[in-house]
C-alpha cells in the first residue's frame, strides 16, 4: 500500500477522477411519434341500428410510453429515444371508436343492458428476429349481461422497409400503423357480425 502515499501517484489519481467527472455522455433526446394518420376522416356511415357499448381498452403492463422492439420471443427491450405522444391502448380506443361508430354505422350505447366490446393490446411493437417487421395483437370479447358471445384475438403483421438513420424510426412506425389499422378492422367486423347474427335471431324469436 506504500505507493498510494508517492506525491505522484495522488495526483494522477486526483486527475483521473476529475477526467472522470468532467466527462458526459450526450444527451438522449426523444423523439414523438404517432400511428394515427392525419388524413380527413371520410364521411360517417348510415346508421345500421345496431348498437354496441366501448367498454374498456387495456395494454399488457410492458407496453407504455416508449416504443417497444422485440429481440426474440422470450425478450423486449425499449427505445430510448423513441416514445408515442399518447400511450397505445389510447390509440387503438380512438380507432375502434371510428371503425364502429363512424365507418360502419354502429350507434354507441352509453346507458343501459346491450352488449359490450373490451380489448387488451398484447402487442405492440417493432419485431427484429428473425423478421423486421410491426406487429399488432388484439385480444378481444363481447358479452352482454347473460353471457360471453365472442371471445378471440387477431394478430397483424407489416414488413419494415430496410431503411438506416433517421428513416428507419418512421419506417417502423409506418408499418405499426397500418398493423393497427387492420387489426382493428378484424375487431370492427367480427363485432358488426356479431351484432347483426343476434338481431336476426332476435326477429326469427319474435315470429
Amino acid at each position: 500500500m506504500k505507493f498510494l502515499r508517492s506525491p505522484v501517484c495522488l495526483v494522477i489519481l486526483a486527475l483521473g477522477s476529475g477526467c472522470a467527472l468532467l466527462t458526459k455522455s450526450e444527451p438522449v433526446i426523444p423523439r414523438y411519434f404517432s400511428p394515427e394518420s392525419v388524413d380527413a376522416p371520410g364521411p360517417r356511415a348510415t346508421a345500421t341500428g345496431l348498437e354496441l357499448r366501448l367498454g374498456r381498452v387495456n395494454s399488457d403492463a410492458y407496453i407504455k410510453d416508449r416504443l417497444v422492439y422485440r429481440d426474440s420471443e422470450f425478450e423486449v427491450g425499449y427505445y430510448d429515444d423513441r416514445v408515442w405522444t399518447d400511450k397505445p391502448e389510447a390509440y387503438v380506443r380512438r380507432a375502434l371508436a371510428r371503425a364502429l361508430f363512424d365507418e360502419r354505422g354502429v350507434t354507441q350505447q352509453l346507458s343501459g343492458v346491450g352488449a359490450t366490446l373490451e380489448v387488451d393490446v398484447v402487442a405492440f411493437e417493432e419485431v427484429l428476429k428473425p423478421v423486421h417487421l410491426a406487429r399488432v395483437k388484439l385480444v378481444y370479447e363481447i358479452y352482454d349481461d347473460r353471457v360471453v358471445r365472442l371471445s378471440r384475438s387477431v394478430v397483424v403483421e407489416r414488413p419494415i422497409l430496410a431503411s438506416k438513420g433517421d428513416a428507419a424510426a418512421s419506417d417502423a412506425v409506418q408499418a405499426i400503423s397500418l398493423a393497427l389499422v387492420a387489426a382493428v378492422d378484424a375487431v370492427a367486423d367480427a363485432a358488426a357480425a356479431e351484432l347483426r347474427s343476434e338481431e336476426t335471431a332476435a326477429t326469427k324469436v319474435a315470429r
